[in-house]
């Protein structure tokens, strides 16, 4: 018996030790990658082992600590090469051109963090038929991280049992994740696609407290040299929600925009124009696409688009500053010395830091419309006195606007990209982790193809979201 017990101990110490050395050579290299900010945003096309496989028995996993485990994503289709996202919720659905499968064209998205060491295919879950190993590679340093995309014809696993990323609640038009919260303006049933309330968690770095008024949008128009303004606001323009699509790491909405016609000319939804949102745990980018059919200097002595984010009273006590006035101002509703010499070059980035939350805003013009005679200026507000209706509260505090002269601009399709972050704990030199997103995006390879992460994708909208619906 004391031999037979002691083969067993025997038999059980080399099993644990034989586990111990497969683990260690399952690893071919380490993960060094930290991008904590951004998702990593892919076509289905490099993921070529699997493509044409149902997406439902596709899993993703990462190597960390030891295991090979399932991790947070998402796959959202796309109806073909260049072309439009397939919503699963909202009033106005397009699920019936959609196949279940992993096409070419098809978007996985994950965070970069959450990828792991690169491990052999010894180490891949059993039961895996195909997959595609991806390498996400940082352009600066070179720091990598990997993951993997199983394909199950059978016996599925299950997905990650952590929570979600992004939640969004319909009824109340509330957008949150672990770091910030947003809600939009909701007016006779229908969901605006501007933010009257913005606020963050403890674990984000807030005190739960809102902190926004709203984010304004003023257009200006002179005719008649002068003699005739028109204003165009926020709430001038209606819209709503046509649909959505939310998924583990990212909320798509799609909105739609419109003046409403006067009963004179038969009424109905004139000036229609179509906004997709898009949101992460800490960031949203946002493309604006402004499109000019004809010089507007032709009929117009001054078209001018002014955009700013406006605090509430929660904010006073903050400081907000921007790349081009980094010594920053002190909120406090009042305009003193400093805010009245502020220089309104255009800035790489604007923030406000307090107890309530760090937000940051960026906004890129892209070359094509730099290279028009487009005039660009940037400003501050601070004073709690100010009326600029419509507003949630009296008063403007905090406000960094800026404003965009597009008179002479010809004719022709421009992109704006105006991006939100939360940066949680914010500590002097963290914006530039968040710029890295934008200005030096991830690169992504499987195999011998290597891609850029697809920071913003501008879908080509299908037939049944260009022609208006019914109410």
């Amino acid at each position: 018996m004391k031999i037979k017990s002691s083969a067993i101990v025997l038999c059980i110490t080399t099993l644990m030790f034989s586990s111990i050395i497969f683990a260690a050579d399952a690893v071919l290299a380490k993960k060094t990658i930290d991008r904590w900010v951004d998702p990593v945003v892919m076509k289905g096309e490099l993921a070529s082992e699997v493509i044409g496989k149902p997406i439902s028995n596709l899993r993703l996993y990462a190597y960390n600590n030891g295991t090979l485990e399932p991790i947070r994503y998402q796959i959202d289709e796309m109806t073909g090469n260049n072309g439009d996202y397939i919503f699963t919720s909202g009033k106005l659905l397009n699920t019936e051109m959609g196949n279940g499968k992993l096409d070419t064209w098809d978007v996985l998205t994950f965070m970069a963090d959450d990828t792991g060491d690169r491990v052999s295919k010894d180490a891949w879950v059993a039961g895996a038929s195909a997959g595609s190993e991806i390498e996400v590679i940082d352009p600066i340093n070179n720091n990598k991280g990997w993951c993997y995309l199983l394909y199950f014809a059978s016996n599925v696993p299950a997905r990650s049992l952590k929570p979600d990323y992004m939640h969004f609640n319909y009824d109340t038009g509330v957008t949150w994740s672990d770091y910030r919260a947003s809600k939009s303006i909701i007016k006779d049933g229908r969901h605006s696609v501007f933010t009257t309330g913005w606020w963050s968690p403890k674990g984000g770095g807030g005190n739960e407290k809102n902190f926004l008024d709203r984010v304004k949008s003023r257009i200006t128009i002179k005719l008649l040299f002068g003699s005739l303004k028109l204003k165009i606001t926020e709430e001038s323009m209606k819209s709503d929600i046509l649909a959505y699509q939310i998924g583990p790491i990212r909320m798509l909405k799609r909105s739609e925009e419109y003046f409403e016609g006067p009963k004179w000319i038969g009424g109905g939804k004139v000036a229609r124009g179509i906004i997709d949102d898009v949101d992460y745990r800490t960031l949203s980018p946002m493309p604006v696409i402004i499109e000019i059919p004809f010089k507007l200097d032709t009929i117009a002595s001054s078209v001018k688009v002014w955009v700013g984010v406006d605090y509430n009273r929660n904010v006073i006590g903050s400081k907000v500053f921007n790349s081009e006035n980094p010594q920053g101002f002190l909120v406090d509703g009042k305009m003193d010395d400093g805010e009245l010499n502020f220089n309104p070059a255009v800035d790489k980035w604007r923030i406000m830091t307090g107890p309530c939350q760090t937000a940051m805003q960026r906004t890129i013009f892209t070359p094509e419309l730099l290279k028009e005679k487009i005039k660009i200026k940037f400003g501050i507000i601070d004073d709690e006195t100010l009326k600029d209706l419509p507003e949630s509260e009296p008063g403007t505090y905090g406000c960094i606007w800026q404003e965009w002269d597009i008179t002479n601009v010809r004719a022709g399709k421009y992109v704006v990209f105006i991006e939100m972050y939360t940066i949680p704990s914010y500590k002097p030199g963290d914006e530039k982790d968040y710029m890295k997103y934008m200005d030096n995006p991830i690169k992504v390879r499987v195999g011998d193809n290597i891609r850029s992460n697809e920071t913003v994708i501008l879908p080509e909208v299908c037939k049944k979201y260009l022609r208006p619906p019914k109410d």
